[in-house]
Order: structure tokens, then C-alpha cells, then sequence
């Protein structure tokens, strides 16, 4: 009787690791430390440098001490549309307004950017394989820079607030994603915080630039 028992419990732990895993053993969802992984990586790949926005956006040109100056700081409201890789294949694009205040005399800007992120088979590498990202349909992305003096100054911020598909191998999954992160130019640290895909996340990494 214990040893009919006993194989009884070891199929049931064999079924219990086969629902979770295919015949490769690569699991169907994500574990904690991938989630972070993935959550810091999405943040990071639709990181936005004011060169994204063209060089027509803004009235100012940062860091360089033989631009034009003008007497007073320019407002500036424009919309703009760009494509960046991702990783391992795939996009992310980026469309909507930025607005704010140019200076060209001190070298300045501040700016907000409101935006749809939309991520098409934007993939990225995984302890268990590569996760491709898809909007679900799209996220919402809200971001803000301060330059002083042709450098940034303080705190520079943006958020990620939406849901995305994503997949790995013959999985995927819907997720909802709420995330805030900040980048202090003064300690090169990125803080990467929220909801990602029902787990919270919290996530430093260095950037230098």
C-alpha cells in the first residue's frame, strides 16, 4: 500500500512540472527574476533623448556653445513618430506630442512627452529563451526631461501604463503593466518600480548616459 502511495505522489508531481513546462522544459510563464529582467529591459528600450524628436523640435540646441541665442525661453508643442529596435529583434514605436520650453541662450529644456507605445514582436532575451512583446493593443507612455546648462538635471522620469501579449515558444499570455522609473543623471542609477503582469516589481540598473 505505501509503495502504490508512493508512486501515486511521484505521478502526480511529474504531471504537476508537465503542465508548467513543454517537452523542452521551458516553463509556460515567467518567474519573478524574469519579470524583473523583462520589466527593466521594456522600460529601457523606449528610453527617449531629445534627438528623437528631431532636430527641428525645440528652438535650442543642447551642449552646443555656438548655437544661436535667443532673449527668452521658446515654448514648443509637436507631435513626432519614431521606430527603435528592440534587442533581439522586432520594434517599438513611439508616436504623440512633446511640449515644453526651449532655451538656446543657457543651453535648456524641459520637456513632457505623451505617448502610444506600440510593440511589434519586440523581443528580448530571457534566462528560459526569447519573449517577444506585442501591444495589446498599445501602451501609454509619459515621459519628462530636464536639461540645465546643456546637461540633465535631476531626476528624469517616465511611465508605462497598459497591457501587452506576450510569448515564448508555444506560450503567451495578456498582461497588464503599470510601471514608473527614474534615471539620476548624478548617480547613473535607474529605478525601475510597479505592476508588471499581476507581480511587483522593483529593479536598479545603471545607465551612463
Amino acid at each position: 500500500m505505501m509503495r502504490k502511495s508512493s508512486l501515486l505522489c511521484g505521478a502526480a508531481v511529474v504531471f504537476a512540472i508537465a503542465a508548467c513546462s513543454d517537452a523542452t522544459g521551458v516553463p509556460s510563464d515567467l518567474s519573478q527574476a524574469e519579470l524583473n529582467q523583462l520589466a527593466s529591459d521594456m522600460d529601457a528600450v523606449a528610453t527617449l533623448t531629445p534627438t528623437d524628436f528631431g532636430g527641428g523640435a525645440f528652438s535650442v540646441n543642447v551642449g552646443e556653445s555656438g548655437s544661436a541665442a535667443v532673449s527668452a525661453p521658446v515654448n514648443f508643442s509637436n507631435t513626432f513618430s519614431i521606430s527603435k529596435p528592440c534587442p533581439k529583434g522586432g520594434t517599438v514605436a513611439l508616436a504623440g506630442t512633446t511640449s515644453g520650453t526651449g532655451d538656446a541662450a543657457t543651453h535648456s529644456l524641459n520637456v513632457e512627452t505623451i505617448a502610444t507605445r506600440t510593440d511589434a514582436s519586440c523581443a528580448f532575451q530571457t534566462k528560459h529563451g526569447v519573449v517577444t512583446i506585442t501591444g495589446n493593443p498599445n501602451i501609454q507612455y509619459d515621459g519628462k526631461l530636464n536639461i540645465v546648462n546643456g546637461a540633465f538635471s535631476g531626476l528624469q522620469t517616465q511611465t508605462h501604463k497598459g497591457s501587452f501579449t506576450w510569448a515564448r515558444g508555444e506560450f503567451s499570455e495578456t498582461c497588464a503593466v503599470d510601471l514608473a522609473s527614474s534615471w539620476d543623471p548624478a548617480t547613473h542609477t535607474v529605478k525601475v518600480a510597479g505592476t508588471f503582469c499581476g507581480v511587483n516589481v522593483d529593479v536598479t540598473r545603471t545607465r551612463n548616459n
